[in-house]
């Protein structure tokens, strides 16, 4: 069930940020271009569903949590534009609520920048970030991927292998981290 405001339209009332100006300025595009620079030490921030944890961590062979789909990378939000929090907002979630959820955070610098494929085709997938800012999240960007590395070229959905190496290499350094466990607010 979505919850509006009548003094946003189709924005979300938050969940778990004050509904207030500075929650308002952050979290919507409020006609700011899109950012394409990203840099190393900047954080991005991805839901995953609680349920998913192995001893309190994330595991790579979940294939759902990370999901490539076919015409677009995997989502996440740009901590320069962002706190953890607001990948669970409706706001960032098309209008759904992520309660169940946790929140992965993942440095630029530790997505791979590229995985060569094994099938003897010698294809290299490569997996630049791209901002893509949506009305009412401004943050959100994509783990983008195809073979030119151009995020203004096509997605392209890599193979299983290449698929599988990438959540590997990702997931190894989140391993090290405990996900952020956020309660709504009251």
């Amino acid at each position: 069930m979505l919850i509006t405001s009548e003094m946003l339209g189709s924005a979300s009332v938050p969940i778990y940020s004050p509904d207030d100006e500075t929650y308002r300025q952050r979290v919507h595009a409020n006609g700011r271009p899109r950012d394409q620079a990203f840099d190393p030490s900047d954080a991005l921030f991805r839901r995953y569903p609680e349920k998913f944890l192995v001893d309190g961590k994330p595991v790579p062979v979940v294939m759902q949590a990370m999901k490539f789909d076919e015409n677009s990378g995997i989502s996440v939000n740009w901590g320069r534009y962002s706190e953890p929090q607001d990948v669970l907002e409706p706001d960032c979630c098309d209008g759904s609520r992520r309660q169940d959820c946790v929140v992965l955070t993942i440095m630029v610098s530790e997505v791979p920048s590229q995985v060569l494929t094994t099938d003897g085709s010698n294809r290299v997938f490569r997996f630049p970030l791209k901002h893509g800012p949506k009305a009412h999240c401004y943050a959100h960007s994509e783990i983008w991927c195809n073979q030119s590395g151009d995020v203004d070229q096509p997605h392209e959905s890599p193979p299983k292998q290449v698929k599988d190496e990438f959540r590997l290499r990702l997931f190894e350094p989140m391993g090290a981290r405990v996900p952020l466990s956020l309660k709504p607010r009251a």
